[in-house]
C-alpha cells in the first residue's frame, strides 16, 4: 500500500508576511516605550521629552533678540525657528536609535539576547525608534505652540501648502530612520564613545544643512555637500510650505516640484547608502565578537 508524502507547508502570502512584520514591529514599539517611560513617572517623563528643545527654541530667539534687537515678525528668524522645530527628530530619533545599541549592550547586556529572539534586531531598532519618532513629534508640536505664542513666530495659516508639507514631512522621516539605522551601525563596532559619535553628528548636521543659518554661508566648496544630504531639502521644503519662502538665497529658484524631488532623489540614493552601510557595520561587528563585548564602565 503506498503512504502519502507529508504536505510541505504553505509558504505564508504577502499579506500574511506584512501581518507578521506589523506584530513585531508593534511589539517592539511597545517594549521600546517601557524601557523608555519605566524609570520615571509619565509626567515628569514627559517634562523631560519636551524641555530640552523648548530650551533650544528659547535660547535661539535670545540670541537674535541680542544680535538683531527684535524677534516678532522677522522672516529669518521664522525660517530659523522653524527648521530648528522639526531637528528635533534628528536629535532624538538619531541619536536615540544609536544609544539603543549602547544601552542593551553596556547597561542592561542583553543585546545578544534581542538577536536571538523572534523579533530580531532589525525590527526592535524600528520600534525603538518609532517611540522616538512620537515623542520628537510631541516635542515638536509644543515647540511650535511656544513660537506661535510666546516668541511671535507666525505663518499665514491659509497659505500652509498642507499635502506638499505632509508629503515632505514624511520623506523627511524615512531620510531621518535610515540615518538612524546607519548610526546604530556604527554603535555595533564602537564602545561607549558612541553616544559622542551620535551627537557629533546631529551638530554636523545642524550646521551643514541650513538649520542654524542658510547654507549661503557656508564656503563655497562645502555648499554642495550639504545640497546633496537630503535634510538640506527637507528643511528647505517645510518652510517653503509653511512660511511661504525659504532661508536659503540658493534655493530660492527651485520650483516647488523640483524641491520635493530632489528631497525623495536624495532621499531613495541615502537611504540605500545607509542601509547597506548598516548591513556591512553589522556583519564587522559580528566577526569581531562585538555583540556582547561591554567596555566596563
Amino acid at each position: 500500500m503506498a503512504t502519502l508524502a507529508p504536505a510541505l507547508p504553505r509558504p505564508p502570502s504577502p499579506l500574511e508576511r506584512v501581518r507578521a512584520f506589523a506584530g513585531r514591529l508593534r511589539t517592539a514599539a511597545w517594549l521600546g516605550w517601557q524601557v523608555e517611560s519605566n524609570w520615571v513617572d509619565p509626567f515628569l517623563f514627559v517634562v523631560y521629552a519636551v524641555v530640552r528643545p523648548l530650551a533650544t527654541a528659547l535660547i535661539l530667539a535670545g540670541m537674535y533678540w541680542a544680535v538683531r534687537g527684535r524677534v516678532v515678525g522677522a522672516p529669518a528668524f521664522a525660517a530659523l525657528y522653524l527648521g530648528n522645530a522639526f531637528h528635533v527628530y534628528v536629535q532624538q530619533v538619531l541619536v536615540g536609535m544609536g544609544y539603543v545599541v549602547v544601552e542593551e549592550r553596556e547597561e542592561f547586556e542583553t543585546l545578544k539576547y534581542v538577536y536571538a529572539s523572534p523579533v530580531g534586531f532589525v525590527t526592535y531598532l524600528g520600534g525603538r525608534g518609532t517611540v522616538k519618532l512620537v515623542l520628537a513629534t510631541l516635542s515638536l508640536v509644543l515647540t511650535l505652540a511656544v513660537g506661535w505664542w510666546l516668541v511671535g513666530v507666525r505663518w499665514e495659516w491659509g497659505g500652509v501648502q498642507w499635502l506638499p508639507l505632509a508629503l515632505t514631512w514624511l520623506i523627511g522621516l524615512v531620510a531621518v530612520v535610515e540615518l538612524g539605522f546607519l548610526v546604530a551601525g556604527f554603535a555595533l563596532l564602537l564602545p561607549r564613545i558612541a553616544i559622542s559619535f551620535n551627537e557629533s553628528i546631529v551638530v554636523a548636521l545642524y550646521l551643514l544643512c541650513g538649520v542654524i543659518f542658510p547654507i549661503d554661508l557656508l564656503p563655497a566648496w562645502m555648499q554642495p555637500v550639504a545640497m546633496a544630504l537630503p535634510f538640506t531639502w527637507w528643511y528647505e521644503a517645510l518652510r517653503r510650505f509653511v512660511l511661504g519662502h525659504g532661508a536659503s538665497a540658493r534655493l530660492a529658484a527651485v520650483p516647488d516640484l523640483w524641491l520635493v524631488l530632489a528631497l525623495a532623489g536624495s532621499t531613495l540614493v541615502f537611504s540605500v547608502i545607509a542601509r547597506r552601510g548598516f548591513h556591512a557595520l553589522e556583519n564587522r561587528a559580528r566577526r569581531l565578537g562585538r555583540l556582547d563585548q561591554t567596555s566596563l564602565f
